[in-house]
């Protein structure tokens, strides 16, 4: 049996590793082996570099360690509890007293006034200092976040002066750290991704039969960004938006997604190729040796078979026939 290929050991994938795992076919063991390569090794560095919790971190390193390419887990620990969304309750002396002794977190404050167009009251500044105490961001995420959710709400009420409260603040904030949007390049990515989708939103909810003009809600959304990181062009969109209408007689987002992704998987990008998957083959029907290659009989020919007739009922009317 040959040597296990830890990823302690080496500092590149070797041609062995790389060739058991694409004939393994499994994604999540590539992932974990690669997270493993930068993080020396370590199960837990790696699960937290994936963000993957127990339940599927298992799963794929005992898949490496059945390759050969991991040693076994001598054992499991026990998964890590689910993060707590509620924010601690600090007390205003701790609030003034943080201004007092934190000049960034003092800064902070002056500048979401600014964008918030408002004095914060107590209870914001609370929801200030989870975010930025509690949570860990950075005052530059947190301003970011601050911005798109500005922008967001006024789009969505449609309203340039609205602005959001400091409680969905907070909750946007929790959101973004278990998304692991903590640092400003991860940021300032998520966000280039939610403009992508910001700017298709209204054709695609258009496409989909929604005629009154309205932010996508949630699960929509979901779906909408989706289809956004698939490539799917608005000629696809609609035309699955009508198939999924024949046949469920309503929209239905599940059911037009599948449809959309089994068109992916089979490479169609214009409704042209789904239109020329979908139909069946032509039969090409070749002459053979008993079948005439011109159908169509010519001028010459009919009249040749018209006079024959003629010919041939004046005999049998001389024979009595």
């Amino acid at each position: 049996m040959s040597a296990l290929l830890m990823p302690n050991e080496i500092l590149s994938m070797s041609a062995q590793a790389a060739r058991l795992i694409v004939e393994s076919g499994d994604g999540d063991g590539a992932l974990l082996y690669l997270a493993l390569l930068e993080c020396g090794g370590e199960a837990e560095r790696a699960a937290a570099r994936l963000r993957w919790g127990e339940d599927r971190l298992r799963p794929a390193w005992e898949r490496l360690a059945a390759l050969g390419l991991a040693r076994p887990r001598a054992e499991t620990p026990p998964p890590p509890p689910p993060q707590d969304d509620r924010p601690p309750e600090y007390s205003r002396e701790e609030i003034t007293a943080a201004q007092e002794r934190e000049p960034v977190f003092q800064g902070l404050r002056r500048e979401m006034e600014s964008r918030l167009g408002r004095v914060l009251s107590d209870n914001d500044l609370k929801c200030l200092y989870t975010m930025y105490d509690h949570l860990g961001l950075p005052a530059e995420v947190i301003l970011l976040l601050t911005g798109w959710c500005v922008q967001r709400e006024r789009r969505q009420k449609n309203n340039p002066a609205a602005s959001p409260r400091m409680p969905a603040l907070q909750k946007e904030a929790f959101r973004w750290k278990r998304l692991g949007l903590d640092t400003l390049e991860r940021a300032e990515e998520f966000l280039r991704r939610e403009e992508g989708v910001d700017a298709r939103e209204w054709a695609i909810l258009s496409a989909v039969g929604v005629a009154e003009r309205r932010p996508a809600v949630g699960r929509e959304r979901e779906f909408i960004a989706a289809w956004v990181d698939m490539g799917v062009s608005d000629e696809l969109i609609r035309l699955a938006y009508e198939r999924t209408v024949y046949q469920k007689g309503a929209m239905n987002w599940p059911y037009m997604n599948k449809i959309l992704q089994s068109w992916r998987k089979a490479g169609y990008r214009t409704a042209a190729q789904v239109e020329a998957g979908d139909r069946p083959p032509q039969r090409q029907v070749r002459p053979g040796r008993n079948q005439p290659r011109d159908f169509q009989p010519s001028q010459e020919r009919i009249r040749e078979s018209a006079d024959w007739l003629d010919k041939f009922l004046e005999e049998q009317k001389k024979g009595g026939g």
